[in-house]
């Protein structure tokens, strides 16, 4: 059987999209598909380096270092250029980009070269960002309008409200979305007392953390003002933030001035979040939006429950009363109420219910298949 010709285009590869595009390349059946995947190099994590090393032979990586985040006419244009001359030479069967940057010019690339099979995860639409400019939201929306309507097979939404987004703002027709949940593998876990050993947490402490990114839209200084107002009521309860990004240093320094460093870890980024997160009692998301909550599902998958804004893509990872909770964001909300509620609530949790939580809804099988049926139809 000949194989299908599969071009992967991603313009970054950290966090929850790295997560992603690692463990489809891991997954796909190579007896059936040929691979490359194109990227910037400077804008991968060593994970995704190392991913790209074990599928030597299998996956041909194409580095192009013009593939840059934020919008410059100059370099996007160069990378439009690559993108076609790549596609010239391959001719691949199926074309699938990867987020916002790689979603433009690699559908525009695939429309010019006549590719009949385009496919596009955004991993969060732009439009939906509120770092951007209301006027450049509503040009992003036209954008994919554009692009939705003309260049692209099937959009690959992450969460039924990612695609309800879509559909709100009249993007395409629904048969054009189709939901597929981000999968995870089974992993064992290391025992709990180790994990806290390696965070330098007493055990005896009930412990909420977060391994996201330190960015605006994972909202760290709300998970910052919620660890304050309960520490200063509770010492026995603490918080740890796994991860970096552009608001660390600002964090940092918060969390100095409001002197609760006795409680408040802040570890940095750590290869290993996925199982450290096993040492946590909780799991705490303050995020404004999520096209799907890697991190979150992660704790699931580890036993732990989850308390989560009650924001897109949250919504769908929290079942009230089975593997978690949800909160509303809110100025005039008492934190430490619904910090002790939670505690209260969730401490008759299965731990075997939250994994079970997990495995019937996010698992890696299910998402490769449904992806493997997309492209072979």
């Amino acid at each position: 059987m000949k194989k299908k010709k599969l071009l992967l285009i991603n313009q970054s590869g950290r966090g929850g999209l790295r997560k992603h595009l690692c463990d489809l390349m891991l997954s796909l059946d190579y007896e059936i598909f040929e691979v490359w995947v194109a990227y910037n190099n400077d804008e991968v994590d060593d994970i995704f380096r190392q991913t790209i090393n074990q599928l030597s032979g299998k996956v041909t990586p194409i580095l192009i270092n013009t593939f840059v985040r934020e919008l410059n006419l100059k370099q996007d244009i160069k990378t439009y250029l690559k993108l076609s001359k790549i596609i010239k030479k391959i001719n691949p069967d199926i074309v699938h980009c990867h987020s916002s940057k790689a979603g433009v010019l690699g559908r525009i690339a695939a429309k010019r070269r006549k590719i009949k099979k385009v496919f596009y995860t955004p991993h969060w639409y732009s439009f939906l960002s509120t770092e951007f400019s209301p006027i450049r939201r509503r040009m992003f929306i036209e954008i994919e309008k554009i692009l939705s309507t003309h260049m692209t097979t099937k959009t690959f939404n992450t969460s039924e409200g990612e695609k309800n987004s879509a559909l709100s703002y009249k993007i395409d027709k629904n048969n054009k979305f189709e939901v597929i949940y981000n999968g995870l593998p089974n992993i064992n876990f290391p025992n709990r007392m180790d994990i806290r050993k390696e965070l330098e947490i007493s055990n005896n402490v009930y412990l909420f953390g977060n391994t996201s990114r330190l960015n605006h839209q994972k909202n760290p200084d709300l998970f910052l003002k919620i660890a304050h107002e309960v520490i200063k009521r509770d010492k026995n309860i603490h918080f740890i933030w796994i991860g970096n990004g552009s608001l660390e240093s600002e964090i940092k320094d918060k969390v100095v001035n409001y002197n609760i460093c006795d409680n408040f870890h802040l570890i940095g980024y750590k290869e290993n979040s996925e199982i450290l997160v096993s040492g946590f009692d909780a799991f705490l998301s303050t995020s404004n939006g999520e096209s799907f909550g890697y991190s979150a599902v992660e704790a699931l998958r580890a036993g732990v429950p989850v308390l989560l804004s009650n924001v897109m893509g949250h919504n769908e990872v929290a079942i009230p009363g089975l593997n978690g909770e949800l909160f509303e964001v809110s100025k005039q909300e008492n934190y430490y109420e619904v910090i002790k509620n939670f505690i209260d609530e969730t401490s008759s949790f299965s731990k075997e219910t939250i994994k079970n939580s997990f495995e019937s809804r996010f698992s890696l099988e299910s998402m490769v298949r449904k992806i493997e049926n997309e492209y072979y139809n």
